[in-house]
């Protein structure tokens, strides 16, 4: 392994432990033992998820309603904006690096935000409110946006854990407007979602929280039409060891997906994506391993290693592979640790 400094940060909640916020280290690898040392934290409240924009990072505070601009290096706050949206919990930065949309669970709701209008700080652009619900109790009363993914400068995808619905939202002068929506079975309560291009098809990964499935939707690639003509594979289960809630999909590097798996305290590698040139092919999981914890709240890849927030364990846990399997070769204290993020110091 080549000798590296690694700038690492993680997001977290308040707990018992410890403030909610920011906290950076600046962790060393090579041939002897993986060390770190803390270089900052950055008390901000319930710190849900943090993205990198084009000048620093828009951190979200859930239980406060609150976005916070953020210069990662010296941890400070440069802006902020009330929300005015229950339980803000994920965000994400369009194309252009100017808008950051952001899905409000506990209130149904998703915005955009101008990041720096004319030098004037983050301003609400458009907001939008959505009904629904699914049968599972305690889970699906009401509409529950949880992911956002640009598709293009002005489409936005968003699974909806509520209502089984991916929501497919087009933002323009006039605001923000549902065009159409993928419905996934009930109780399935989509999480997170990941949209890549196989061959001649468009390829769009998503997995269920509440169903503890992995659900695939291909289409012909090249039609921007987004709510359209998307066909479901047969679920795959998110772990071959038993049932579990997927709580992050990311991409591996290599054309596979990794998916973690609360509950269980794994990882799952879902391969066979290049399989899904034809209609008959589907994806599963190759791989399966330990990540350090029975509640991985989000997963970062960085070259050889996986990075993964330990959100009930309060912690950051590093993986690599070795020749007996993945092991875990750091561990940093990060009390109800939300989101990782590496090299944004």
């Amino acid at each position: 392994m080549n000798p590296r400094q690694i700038p690492v940060l993680a997001s977290g909640y308040t707990t018992e432990s410890g403030p909610g916020g920011l906290i950076t280290w600046l962790v060393g690898t090579g041939d002897e033992s993986t060390a770190a040392e803390m270089t900052g934290e950055l008390e901000l409240g319930d710190a849900s998820w943090a993205v990198p924009t084009p000048t620093g990072l828009a951190v979200l505070g859930e239980r406060d309603s609150h976005l916070w601009l953020v210069n990662p290096s010296a941890l400070t706050v440069g802006a902020e904006l009330d929300l005015g949206g229950g339980l803000p919990c994920h965000a994400a930065v369009d194309p252009s690096g100017r808008l950051l949309a952001v899905t409000h669970y506990g209130s149904g709701e998703v915005s955009v935000i101008e990041l720096d209008q004319w030098g004037a700080g983050p301003q609400l652009a458009a907001r939008i409110r959505f009904d629904g619900h699914g049968p599972v109790p305690g889970r699906q009363e009401s509409a529950h946006p949880h992911q956002a993914t640009w598709l293009d400068r002005s489409h936005l995808a968003v699974t909806d854990l509520g209502a089984d619905l991916i929501r497919i939202l087009k933002f323009g002068p006039a605001g923000l407007e549902e065009i159409g929506v993928i419905r996934t079975p009930a109780g399935f309560g989509p999480r997170h979602l990941v949209l890549t291009t196989r061959g001649a098809r468009q390829v769009m990964v998503v997995c269920g929280e509440l169903s503890g499935d992995v659900l695939i939707f291909t289409r012909p690639a090249g039609d921007d039409v987004w709510a359209k003509d998307w066909r479901p594979r047969t679920p795959v289960p998110s772990s071959t060891h038993g049932r579990s809630q997927p709580s992050a999909l990311v991409p591996a590097g290599d054309g596979d997906l990794l998916v973690a798996n609360r509950m269980l305290g794994t990882i799952s590698v879902l391969s066979g994506l290049d399989r899904l040139t034809t209609w008959s092919g589907n994806a599963s999981v190759r791989e399966e391993f330990d990540c350090g914890g029975a509640t991985p709240r989000d997963i970062t890849v960085d070259g050889d290693r996986i990075w993964v927030a330990q959100q009930g364990e309060g912690a950051v846990v590093g993986l690599v592979r070795t020749p007996e399997g993945w092991r875990t070769d750091i561990r940093l204290n990060r009390p109800g640790a939300t989101h990782v993020l590496i090299g944004v110091a």
